[in-house]
């Protein structure tokens, strides 16, 4: 798999490297040294006479790197201006290196910037960047919207959790018909019922969030069952639906490098 050492270009808010005439570079010497995955710590409690902590969680810090470019000629100042602009955002962004488009790193800038140069306007610059959490994202993926019309009995949608951690998907729902609709995971039921025919209904599993494009009409009260039993689990997921329906799952893996 390759590492963010490896890849020459990168791409941050959606614009490429290539565009400004820089290339990510690396500065060590000989093996590649960098950061493989967030800061880890144990939260714990000391109980006096005793030699063992008591457990309570682990923490994560948000992911830091460094980002190393060069510019590939002699840069002037308009050259400096393009990226100042480009790359020192307020708000986190998501940037990717060329050799892993999968893997979304969510930052910006934070500390010092340092700009090494000849004198004859050569050189590089090195940023510090500090992600949003201690993960790093893939783009998003939606499945086909299943047309469960017809749909009399259990209908089965398969979905791989490929990354390092579980995710929770938002859940698109158009019923048909009047009724209810029913996803089963793992023996665990999460049921929305007494819905209207034509119906759109939009759930967030991890925010715990139901929306109706029903005017003045909320639906908490029509469920039945907990959102994040539809966690997707690492490896293979199988959702096993009834009621009569077009429905569509959307979701991002997270990766701890």
């Amino acid at each position: 798999m390759p590492t963010i050492s490896e890849s020459l270009h990168f791409n941050y808010d959606g614009k490429s490297s290539k565009d400004f005439g820089v290339i990510h570079i690396n500065l060590d010497n000989g093996m590649f040294d960098e950061v493989f995955v967030a800061t880890r710590s144990i939260v714990e409690t000391k109980v006096r006479g005793n030699d063992t902590p008591l457990f309570h969680s682990v923490e994560e810090e948000p992911l830091e790197f460094d980002l190393p470019i060069a510019f590939t000629k002699r840069f002037t100042d308009e050259d400096i201006d393009k990226v100042v602009v480009w790359l020192f955002q307020d708000k986190y962004k998501p940037l990717y290196f060329e050799d892993k488009p999968n893997r979304v790193f969510y930052c910006m800038p934070v500390g010092e910037a340092r700009i090494v140069h000849n004198g004859l306007r050569e050189g590089y610059v090195v940023i510090h960047m500090r992600c949003k959490s201690s993960k790093i994202e893939s783009p998003i993926y939606v499945t086909p919207t299943y047309d469960l019309s017809q749909n009399t009995g259990d209908y089965k949608i398969t979905i791989e959790n490929k990354g390092h951690v579980e995710v929770y998907p938002e859940i698109s729902i158009e019923k048909v018909g009047n009724g209810h609709i029913t996803i089963m995971k793992n023996g665990e039921i999460f049921e929305i019922r007494d819905l209207t025919n034509a119906e759109q209904i939009y759930v967030n599993t991890e925010k715990e969030i139901i929306v109706t494009d029903i005017v003045g009409v909320t639906r908490y009260d029509n469920v039945v069952g907990d959102y994040h039993d539809m966690v997707l689990s690492l490896g293979v997921n199988e959702f096993i639906v009834q009621g009569t329906c077009k429905i569509a799952f959307r979701y991002k893996f997270k990766y701890r490098f």
